[in-house]
């Protein structure tokens, strides 16, 4: 009796691995035929000119919201820099509107502090301060007031973020 209960675990143990050769393989996913790479597909990826762009509508939106009193010089120059970001990355002027819209309304929704001192306040400042540096330089170097002729060949002044 001893034989036979020996015997069948040897056969049960011999045709477990048969056993589950014989289950259904799982399935696969098969390898792509053809991969294709192509250099000039676009990538999505936004310019660096729209992120400045989108900074310095949230600036302007600040001071608008915050009613921030700007120079008169520092307004011409800002203006010059808007225009030049906004051809830069090829917005009309309905365009760009609306595209300031939209910052000014997610700038809104961020309840911004207009507390002198205030971070948003300080960001503001910073920017209007560097606007006011170069308008101060034009104006030792005698050159027109940025309301005049705009010098569209200089490199944007970059709002600090």
């Amino acid at each position: 009796m001893n034989r036979s209960i020996a015997l069948l675990a040897i056969l049960a143990l011999g045709l477990s691995p048969v056993m589950a050769q014989d289950a259904p393989a799982v399935p696969t996913t098969p390898a792509p035929a053809d991969v294709v790479v192509a250099p000039a597909a676009p990538i999505p990826v936004t310019p660096k000119q729209t992120n400045l762009l989108t900074g310095f509508y949230a600036t302007l939106a600040v001071i608008e919201i915050c009613d921030v009193p700007v120079d008169e010089a520092v307004k011409a120059g800002m203006a010059g820099d808007q225009k030049r970001l906004e051809a830069s990355v090829n917005l009309d002027a309905p365009s760009a509107a609306k595209a300031y819209a939209t910052v000014k309304a997610d700038v809104i929704k961020t309840n911004p502090d207009c507390a002198e001192g205030s971070t948003d306040r300080a960001s503001v400042d910073a920017v209007t301060a560097i606007y006011a540096s170069a308008a101060a330089s034009r104006a030792a170097a005698g050159a027109p007031a940025a309301g005049g002729a705009v010098d569209t060949t200089a490199a944007p002044i970059v709002p600090a973020q």
